[in-house]
């Protein structure tokens, strides 16, 4: 990057993922519970979202596809329902911590697209020091998509509901029992 390049400021994912929640009216899915990202993508975020089966790019497999040119994300179709919302929250997560909210024009470069591998959706915090850029931006956007989904007021309350059982938590938020585990570490519950 140019010495003299711009930078954008820097966005908390979590600031970021409760400002979208609050915004879009937090809609939920028909079980009460668990965080309608979809109607995120679609009707607050105004983007085209696009379920395919065998996605690729460049050659690879990848779980989704966030392209700012067009304001679409691609999601890996084959898949279990659990993996594709926390995809489609992680690639929504690079357009609001990238793009913000895919509408304005970037400050610096980079990429047309994000491309997200399975690899990119295990990163956490203590990953960040280990490469460069790209790493902590699938990072950044991991933290969003967990703030997205499992938002802590809505993990305590269901955590508390469902007498501290993970499965029946993860049912509830429609959340992998992996992804939860990490948010309850994280909220200290587990």
């Amino acid at each position: 990057m140019n010495r003299f390049a711009i930078q954008k400021p820097y966005k908390d994912p979590r600031v970021i993922a409760e400002e979208t929640l609050i915004k879009s009216g937090t809609p939920r899915l028909p079980n009460g519970y668990g965080i309608d990202v979809e109607k995120i993508v679609r009707e607050f975020c105004g983007f085209e979202l696009m379920h395919i089966a065998g996605l690729e790019l460049g050659g690879k497999p990848v779980l989704g596809i966030y392209a700012h040119t067009i304001n679409a994300l691609l999601v890996e179709d084959d898949c279990p329902e659990a993996r594709k919302r926390f995809t489609i929250a992680h690639e929504l997560g690079h357009a609001q911590l990238e793009y913000d909210f895919g509408n304005a024009v970037p400050m610096f470069d980079l990429p047309e697209m994000f491309g997200c591998i399975e690899e990119d959706e295990k990163l956490g915090p203590a990953d960040e020091l280990k490469d460069g850029l790209r790493r902590k931006k699938e990072i950044r956007a991991n933290q969003f998509a967990a703030h997205l989904l499992m938002p802590e007021g809505l993990v305590r309350e269901i955590w508390s509901l469902e007498h501290q059982n993970v499965d029946r938590t993860a049912s509830a938020l429609c959340v992998s029992r992996e992804a939860l585990g990490y948010r309850l570490r994280g909220l200290n519950l587990s």
